[in-house]
């Protein structure tokens, strides 16, 4: 509709000038100049993103990035938050590509030696070691993003992202709630405790790192056809969101974040009622679980259970015959229970004899997890005896 609109605009204009001035030679050519002007603006309208996107632009903004997570690991974090305006300079952002152009063949041949002496000027810029070097953010983000997934158990709880060696949280154990009456004689009723700052401090937790080593064959390295850096990234995104979700679900804190079904971990546990049957669980049983949780953390819980154990859930009713499930409302895809949402996990246990494992609450205020802003990747081409390189 566009382009026939110009056309016509173009066509009219011409019928115009012939009429008025006919003959008018630079009438006629001021007119071809705006004719080819409509015609560039109408290739522009039929292709998204190309009025001055670019290649290079792009390339630099990662770079621009890259530059950006390099400053924020190696300044420290105070004097970190002190320069928000950190733009790089152009020479940093030129090693930067230098960087991503020797980083691609490096994940060819994954030899240092066989790159140019700018190429390896550049990894050193942008690595931590002698051969650990950090992916630039569009690599990293295709194996962050996984962990971010809402249908993820990892996407449902609160996370943050650290550059440091541990997360510090501020922390007040005594809970001061009832107030004090002028009239009443003791000045401090309120608090019987003569230390005001008893239970105040601080909650230090050390991230863990995640590692995943990949094997790759000479024959893919050497295909240029296949597109080696999202087969890589896909293992590794893969093995990541497996270990975090089976870490925050049944993590024992020894080397990996500990869970929240960990007897350990704190999480209060509501048994069934004295009339439940044993080895079973009631609807009654499901609506007490969510009501015990205190009424602030209702606005975003949800049920948690796995599949075998929402299959006998739907099998239930009430006392009236109606079931407990339902579709959730505005034709969302999933279910609701009791008026909360389902959330089916597959590392949660089956029901057993002694154990009901359903779980309600909101995820994002009981667990944070930390992510570290780099992720890293160090290529081996010695270990595999030559025929493969270790990632």
């Amino acid at each position: 509709m566009a382009q026939e609109s110009f056309a016509d605009l173009v066509r009219e204009l011409k019928e115009l000038g012939a009429g008025i001035v006919a003959g008018d030679t630079k009438t006629n050519a001021r007119i071809d100049v705006l004719q080819k002007a409509l015609d560039v603006l109408t290739i522009r309208m039929n292709r998204p993103g190309a009025e001055g996107a670019n290649d290079n632009d792009l390339e630099r903004k990662d770079a621009v990035g890259l530059c950006r997570i390099r400053r924020s690991l190696t300044t420290p974090k105070i004097e970190a938050g002190l320069t928000d305006d950190y733009s790089p300079a152009a020479s940093e952002v030129d090693a930067a590509l230098i960087f991503r152009k020797a980083l691609k063949n490096l994940w060819r041949h994954g030899n240092i030696e066989r790159l140019g002496a700018e190429e390896r000027k550049s990894l050193s810029s942008f690595s931590f070691g002698s051969s650990d070097f950090l992916l630039p953010p569009t690599l990293a983000t295709q194996v962050i993003s996984c962990i971010t997934d809402p249908t993820d158990l990892a996407g449902l709880v609160n996370s943050v992202n650290i550059s440091g060696p541990s997360l510090k949280f501020l922390i007040d154990n005594a809970r001061i709630s009832i107030a004090a009456w002028a009239c009443e004689a003791s000045c401090f009723a309120n608090n019987p405790q003569p230390d005001l700052q008893a239970g105040l401090g601080e909650m230090e937790i050390k991230p863990e790192s995640l590692r995943f080593v990949v094997c790759v064959t000479n024959d893919l390295l050497s295909d240029a056809a296949f597109n080696l850096e999202s087969y890589i990234l896909r293992k590794v995104s893969d093995a990541f969101r497996v270990s975090i979700s089976d870490s925050i679900v049944a993590g024992d804190g020894l080397g990996k974040p500990m869970g929240f079904l960990n007897p350990g971990a704190g999480v209060p546990i509501l048994d069934t009622s004295p009339s439940t049957p044993d080895n079973q669980f009631t609807w009654q049983d499901l609506v007490q679980l969510r009501w015990d949780v205190p009424v602030q953390w209702h606005s975003e819980g949800r049920y948690f259970l796995n599949q075998r154990t929402w299959a006998l859930i739907t099998t239930m009713s009430d006392g009236i015959g109606r079931p407990l499930w339902s579709q959730l409302p505005g034709g969302e895809p999933g279910f609701q229970l009791n008026g909360s949402p389902v959330t089916i996990v597959t590392q949660f246990p089956d029901v057993a004899p002694g154990a009901t494992p359903v779980m309600f609450g909101n995820l994002r205020q009981a667990y944070t997890m930390c992510v570290r802003q780099a992720t890293t990747m160090r290529p081996d081409p010695f270990t595999g005896g030559g025929f493969c390189t270790i990632f």
